[in-house]
């Protein structure tokens, strides 16, 4: 059998480890790694944290060099290399080092940075998604409190944001949407911002440069809606898009948001091309539907398919959930699956607050869950944590249950390790879960849902006294222990909504009354905690 060629184009993360993957599958293949940069495979998600010094050294982030993939893998790295273009019918690459051919190739050129055009040009701009970039930041924020700009409030800017402000810089974050994390609730968005601002964030979210000051090639201030901030940093984490101009101008096929199309095992319509990276849409294992991540973890498991199937493999990709996690300050926020929107029709939220651990062990904090489920399958679909502690682990078992299809049910009843260091007897995972199953007995209603009620919804609040008091609340104020004297205006009553602090006591309010005769008794979930995080 001939020696078969096998030609991956990029570096950093995805391409490296497809490299990897096919000679494990392949060990007579001759495997070409062409990469543009100096650094072969580095970790991009670690970045930021080098600038908090959370990690000491750059060498960190950049173990597996060129010599690596030589010695171990003996793969023929190729650095500092631009791709030209790619023949599909010849099966050949061209590049700035000259042509390969190949039988296979996996294309995993990634994405570049989105910098807007009012600071395009300036010397001590950078994005933040390279080793260089990190060096260059580094270099122009050697005095302790410099002041840095952070354009964009996405993943990357926040944890930037998060990071230089650990470092001890004077932070502004720029964006120009209302909300921050745009994949994230607004509820979650808005906490986002406040921790950010506790620990010195200037956070200007719905903002809009309208000017910069320059001294020469260098930004020293911007116009933000009027107002003059000086910077010595601009900073860049605006988006990015995907590198697939080369794909396509060989014919390749793209969806409308310029990733390419692939299937399940990668493979895209060019004969013997397979891609992978975060230039790839991946299927969403709920909605079924093309969804582009741009997530690391979503790049590295399409290389380890993308780089098997090259080799001559049947490796398959399952479909994503878009699990994220982000810090900003002291708070984590992580999500995965169907999160908001009308991507199900009768979608469902239960909210839970909780605690990481036992509260009396030291290290214990509050959690927030919320979990979405469809209503007519009770199948979860998705969930959000947010918190100061614990919030990693419960979104992957969370993330875990989606794909594994488990209803709302089956979450209640979870068996998750106890022991008062790690969580609670009843962990806040099997608590939303059953918080989603009651809503079979009465209505959880949302935020949202309050807010738009008819004129004859009747609304009683059913918390005590000294929470009305540090929270008042325009609803009938009714005594939980007294409710069952109620029972003549429950009987007459259309509907009614039972408000408590964090949505326990509504509940079981909401249970009596309908045992009572009112049919249509709900209460709000998440209680009044979730409607002043609502910020209506």
């Amino acid at each position: 059998m001939a020696q078969r060629k096998i030609v991956v184009l990029g570096g950093a993360l995805a391409g490296p480890w497809a490299a990897a993957r096919a000679r494990e599958t392949d060990d007579r293949a001759k495997i070409t790694l062409v990469t543009r940069g100096r650094a072969v495979s580095y970790a991009v998600g670690g970045l930021p944290y080098f600038l908090s010094r959370e990690v000491s050294e750059p060498g960190e982030l950049n173990k597996q060099r060129a010599a690596f993939f030589r010695n171990y893998y003996g793969v023929d790295v190729q650095t500092g290399v631009d791709v030209k273009g790619i023949d599909p019918e010849k099966r050949r690459v061209s590049t700035s080092a000259g042509s390969l051919s190949y039988d296979a190739l996996v294309y995993a050129l990634g994405a570049r940075s989105l910098v807007p055009e009012i600071v395009s040009g300036a010397s001590n701009l950078s994005t933040l998604r390279t080793l260089p970039d990190l060096k260059k930041i580094d270099r122009l924020i050697k005095r302790k409190d410099a002041a840095v700009t952070i354009i964009g409030g996405g993943y990357y800017g926040v944890e930037a944001a998060d990071c230089l402000a650990r470092r001890g810089c004077r932070v502004t974050l720029v964006e120009k949407s209302p909300l921050l994390l745009s994949d994230f609730s607004p509820d979650a968005s808005r906490l986002a911002a406040e921790a950010l601002r506790k620990i010195g964030v200037d956070v200007r979210n719905g903002a809009t440069i309208e000017a910069v000051k320059r001294k020469g090639r260098a930004i020293t201030a911007l116009n933000i809606d009027g107002d003059h901030v000086a910077t010595k940093l601009v900073v860049v984490t605006s988006g990015v898009t995907p590198r697939t101009e080369i794909f396509s101008e060989a014919g390749g096929r793209l969806h409308r948001d310029g990733t390419i199309k692939v299937d399940d095992r990668c493979e895209t319509n060019l004969p013997g091309v397979f891609a992978t990276s975060i230039c790839v849409s991946h299927k969403h294992a709920v909605t079924k539907k093309p969804i582009w991540t741009a997530q690391a973890a979503d790049a590295d498991k399409s290389a380890q398919v993308a780089g098997e199937n090259a080799a001559g493999g049947s490796a398959k990709l399952a479909p994503t959930l878009g699990t994220s996690i982000v810090r900003a300050g002291s708070l984590t926020l992580a999500r995965t699956g169907l999160t908001r929107g009308d991507a199900v029709r009768e979608r469902e939220t239960a909210r839970v607050y909780g605690r990481s651990r036992d509260d009396f062990f030291p290290g214990s904090a509050e959690l927030t869950i919320t979990l979405s489920f469809d209503g007519r399958t009770r199948r979860v679909i998705g969930a959000e944590v947010l918190g100061e502690d614990g919030v990693d682990k419960r979104i992957d078992v969370l993330a875990t249950a989606i794909t594994g299809k488990l209803k709302v049910d089956q979450v209640a009843q979870l068996d998750l390790a106890y022991s008062p260091p790690y969580g609670t007897v009843r962990d806040p995972i099997n608590a939303v879960g059953t918080i989603a199953r009651q809503s079979e007995d009465v209505r959880a209603w949302a935020p949202v849902e309050l807010m738009i009620k008819t004129s004859d919804t009747l609304v009683w609040d059913v918390r005590t006294p000294k929470q009305r008091k540090a929270h008042p609340f325009a609803a009938t104020a009714v005594s939980l222990k007294k409710l069952r004297e109620k029972k003549r205006e429950l009987k007459k009553a259309k509907m009614v909504v039972f408000l408590s602090e964090d949505g326990r006591e509504g509940y079981l309010a909401a249970r009596i009354a309908k045992g009572l005769g009112c049919p249509d008794a709900g209460y709000l979930s998440g209680g009044l905690r979730a409607w002043r995080e609502a910020e209506f």
